[in-house]
């Protein structure tokens, strides 16, 4: 679904990204671990194209992507992000918010899209929260509407850069919940976090960056039950999970 070869990220003399390959097949969780500044978001920007690469190819569902307009927009149906912070139109009821993208994009209809921002909302335990703005939504109701804002594209691939960070410690479980069910579901997803047991228990495979590389990867027993780069022993060893 995803390949990545040696991708390069400067901003001006700083390497970020120094090589990159990687792929990540239809149905699969990839988890990104590492420590601030390895690049994890970086490279995740750069496969939505909110970041330009500087070298190397990125291929979504088997099509080569360029760094031009069309191709963008069209690779940015297939790829949605969930992002930090939450992002919602502050105008907008939660069910409006899901609505914008199929509406705006796709030149949907109205009420069918109603219909499924409804569902979608059901999905993420939100049905009840509909004609709310988001300023009276908690943080993680407001991520769960940012969740079901992505899934209202119908993506192909979904990327989470660190969704649990801006949370409070009581809302992290609810978000991590909902994307549990959508690994269950079979939703490809490549995730930036730093929840290591959600990482542990949902992923097909960690990747473990270190300044720009990737240092080490493997199924989660491999990176978490038996680590062999040093780097990654040490990050590991600062955790309690």
């Amino acid at each position: 679904m995803v390949t990545i070869k040696n991708l390069h990220k400067y901003y001006g003399d700083l390497e970020v990204l120094k090589g990159i390959d990687m792929e990540v097949l239809e149905g699969e969780v990839v988890c990104m671990i590492g420590s601030s500044g390895s690049g994890k978001s970086t490279l995740l920007r750069c496969i939505n194209f909110l970041e330009k690469k500087n070298e190397g190819e990125i291929w979504i569902d088997g099509k080569q992507v360029f760094n031009k307009g069309k191709d963008i927009n069209e690779i940015r149906q297939k790829v949605s992000m969930v992002f930090q912070r939450f992002n919602l139109f502050p105008h907008m009821t939660a069910v409006q918010n899901v609505m914008e993208g199929p509406l705006t994009v796709l030149d949907a209809d109205k009420e069918e899209t109603k219909k499924q921002a409804l569902e979608l909302l059901e999905k993420v335990g939100l049905a009840d929260k509909a004609d709310e703005y988001p300023a009276m939504l908690s943080g993680g109701q407001q991520q769960r509407v940012a969740i079901a804002r992505t899934l209202a594209m119908s993506p192909k691939v979904v990327l989470f850069d660190e969704p649990t960070s801006a949370l409070d410690p009581e809302t992290v479980g609810e978000v991590l919940t909902v994307m549990k069910d959508l690994a269950k579901e079979g939703m490809t997803m490549i995730v930036v976090t730093h929840e290591m047991s959600f990482a542990k228990e949902v992923s097909d495979r960690v990747i473990f960056l270190n300044e720009g590389v990737i240092a080490e990867q493997g199924t989660p027993e491999e990176i978490f039950g038996n680590p062999k780069h040093e780097r990654l022993k040490a990050f590991l060893g600062q955790l309690a999970f």
